[in-house]
């Protein structure tokens, strides 16, 4: 257990116990350590009374953590993290809006907001496309990248050709595609 010390903290903690016990079960208050007489008297404590309880240290207020919840929670928030520097590399890196809406869910507007925000302004219309020799080049290096994830596999595309936007390169993939 984690014991808390900070008096608002406390205070606060003890506020939400007060207006959770009134809908608990009972065997909730007893694996909570709560007695039904001590939720009883809790219940019946003014605001006032609850910040004079908060700043006793005679009783000890703490926190634990359910150890497998947080290890998924540090995880998501990892994994959300890393969509996120995604999101940013391929607006930095001139991905399409239709790309940043496929892979990313974000809509036309929202990506055009942001690379105007990250510099990354990029002319409207066509956008040319490399000659032959490089275009072939491109395709090699996409059809051997081996994960199953687009966002990955463009990343990694656009790695090998970081000179190259992220949206030259999507078509480049997409014409052979279309072809074969």
């Amino acid at each position: 257990m984690l014991p808390l010390f900070d008096p608002q903290v406390r205070l606060a903690l003890l506020n939400h116990v007060a207006v959770r016990l009134a809908e608990a079960r009972p065997d909730e208050l007893h694996a909570a350590g709560i007695a039904d007489e001590q939720l009883a008297r809790l219940r019946q404590l003014s605001a006032l009374d609850l910040t004079r309880l908060a700043t006793m240290r005679d009783l000890s207020i703490g926190v634990t953590f359910d150890a497998a919840g947080l290890n998924a929670g540090l995880r998501n928030v990892s994994l959300l993290n890393e969509v996120k520097a995604l999101e940013a590399y391929f607006i930095r890196h001139g991905a399409s809006w239709q790309m940043m809406k496929a892979l990313f869910k974000i809509r036309r507007k929202v990506t055009l907001k942001r690379r105007r925000e990250s510099g990354a302004w990029r002319p409207g219309g066509r956008i040319p496309l490399p000659d032959k020799v490089q275009r072939e080049r491109i395709y090699r290096v996409w059809m051997s990248i081996e994960d199953p994830s687009p966002r990955v596999r463009y990343f990694r595309l656009h790695q090998a050709f970081p000179k190259l936007a992220i949206a030259v390169l999507e078509a480049v993939a997409r014409s052979f595609e279309e072809t074969s």
